[in-house]
């Protein structure tokens, strides 16, 4: 029987909230298929680090779990998960392999495509197989288009990276729900211990602060732009930390060093899906819109009653927003105490 696999990513035997939607698009393709194809995760861990999450992969259909177990897999490397999974394919031949396009999957999976000259397709939206060839669909133009490419595989496993917040995590039970409990599989593989990781040393996880959260994670964004001034980021800082938002900021700001890159949002920055976007200053460019259509309620503060950034706002509060800022965070806490 074929396999597709679904690179999962973990910490302390939970899975990441990417892993749902990644499994629901992999359940459907492996339904899609003219032959049966069975649905497998793959999870890479220490030895004694793996919990049982049969029920949470039996949601989704997972007929096989692949637990890679190794030492040097305690903490996230790039060369020792693409040697970890390098080892693995070398035994297996699946029709497809997976992953999240987080900075992790974005990182190891086209090194992975390098080392065993494998077909990789990036950044899709959607994926199918058909006849030896990977169909995905892409956004171009900054999100204002979108493409199917066909990528022939000539008999060799497709490699491809899935945009997180695309389809969403399902609510409830869904369609792929599987009778018997997923297969594990316990494999260590042949990995030095020391060479590969004798660079790189982890020195601890601390959890950020609500504004320093990672902004393709945060379910509230303010984001600063041109319009508020180096200065003006004190107050985007302040009313983030007030509402456990991220702060975020446009292509200007990174450039002219008000704020870290890091938090650059747009074409050549980061795509969110907040359920919440205050864009403070932000005149609306095409090269940051594209990078937040996906944010469910979006509020715009700026001066300028003409700026294409209303236009997208679901509240438009026409003023500077370095007023208006420092006041609707005294109204927040006036009505918390």
């Amino acid at each position: 029987m074929s396999e597709i696999w679904a690179v999962l990513e973990q910490r302390d035997g939970i899975l990441s909230e990417e892993s749902g939607e990644l499994l629901a698009e992999l359940a459907e393709l492996a339904r899609r298929q003219p032959e049966q194809a069975r649905l497998c995760a793959i999870i890479l861990t220490a030895p004694t680090a793996f919990a049982v999450m049969d029920e949470a992969l039996k949601l989704y259909g997972v007929q096989q779990v692949y637990v890679i177990e190794h030492p040097v897999l305690a903490h996230f490397s790039t060369e020792v998960y693409v040697a970890a999974l390098a080892w693995l394919l070398r035994t297996h031949m699946p029709l497809l392999v997976a992953a999240s396009a987080t900075a992790n999957g974005r990182d190891w999976m086209p090194r992975l495509a390098a080392r065993l000259h494998l077909p990789f397709v990036p950044g899709c939206l959607g994926l199918d197989l058909h006849n030896d060839e990977l169909f995905a669909l892409r956004s171009v133009y900054e999100g204002r288009a979108y493409i199917q490419t066909r990528t022939d595989l000539h008999g060799k496993t497709a490699l491809a990276t899935f945009i997180p917040g695309v389809r969403g995590n399902p609510p409830g039970p869904t369609t792929f729900q599987v009778e018997q409990q997923p297969t594990v599989t316990h494999l260590t593989p042949a990995l030095p211990v020391q060479r590969e990781t004798s660079h790189i040393q982890p020195l601890g996880v601390q959890a950020p602060s609500p504004e320093a959260v990672e902004l393709d994670a945060a379910e509230r964004i303010v984001a600063g732009g041109r319009g508020i001034g180096r200065e003006g980021f004190t107050n985007v800082a302040a009313f983030a930390r007030l509402l456990g938002a991220a702060v975020g900021a446009t292509r200007v700001a990174t450039d002219r060093g008000w704020i870290e890159h890091e938090r650059q949002i747009g074409a050549t920055g980061k795509s969110v899906h907040p359920k919440l976007y205050i864009a403070c200053g932000i005149s609306g460019a095409a090269q940051h819109t594209s990078g937040m259509r996906e944010a469910q309620t979006v509020v715009a503060i700026n001066p300028d009653r003409s700026a294409p950034i209303f236009s997208l706002a679901d509240l438009g509060l026409l003023g500077d927003a370095n007023s208006i800022l420092p006041l609707a965070a005294k109204i927040i806490e006036q009505t918390h105490t």
